[in-house]
């Protein structure tokens, strides 16, 4: 499995496809362990909006913002490590091919930067620099609205359905433990 994370093309076409958040976030952490190198942790610096009108809001422990993990942000705690498949989870430049959904693999990594290279077809090797961004949580999402500062990536050694949609994938393994249709 080591020379796997070594080849640039045999991650290129390769993806585990699940239903869910949870269970992508389980086969990601377990598939990154597995990679040879030292671990990079990247904490986000996460803080709330609080409504004008609201008269009494009591402060949330950052425990608790850091439990929030919702598939429109980033983790909180981004685990990393040079090699691994990542998911761009914003567009950034149209132009460079740097759009939500676009696989790439981590170079290197730094402590305002990550350095990957794009895995598709078209733009295959390209060298890119990311940096940290905002994210902000929707209205419908939380009852308050939840700021974070992170890279704009999660791990993608598996991904959900609705992430793979549009994905060039030649070989998928499908984690079928829990029902593509929940409501019967």
């Amino acid at each position: 499995m080591t020379d796997t994370f070594n080849r640039h093309k045999a991650l290129i076409g390769r993806a585990i496809i699940a239903f869910c958040n949870d269970t992508v976030n389980d086969f990601n952490d377990v598939l990154v362990d597995r990679i040879p190198g030292e671990e990079y942790r990247f904490e986000a610096a996460s803080y709330v909006e609080v409504p004008e009108d609201t008269t009494s809001a009591e402060p949330f422990t950052v425990k608790y913002l850091q439990s929030i993990s919702l598939a429109s942000i980033p983790p909180s705690c981004l685990k990393l490590k040079i090699k691994a498949p990542i998911i761009l989870l914003r567009n950034l430049s149209a132009r460079d091919s740097l759009g939500n959904g676009t696989r790439m693999r981590v170079l290197g990594i730094r402590r305002t930067c990550l350095q990957v290279a794009i895995m598709d077809k078209k733009f295959n090797g390209k060298i890119c620099l990311l940096l940290r961004i905002n994210f902000t949580t929707r209205d419908d999402d939380l009852p308050f609205i939840l700021q974070r500062t992170q890279f704009p990536v999660r791990l993608c050694f598996a991904m959900t359905v609705n992430k793979s949609q549009g994905q060039s994938v030649e070989q998928v393994g499908v984690d079928l433990r829990t029902s593509a249709f929940p409501h019967g």
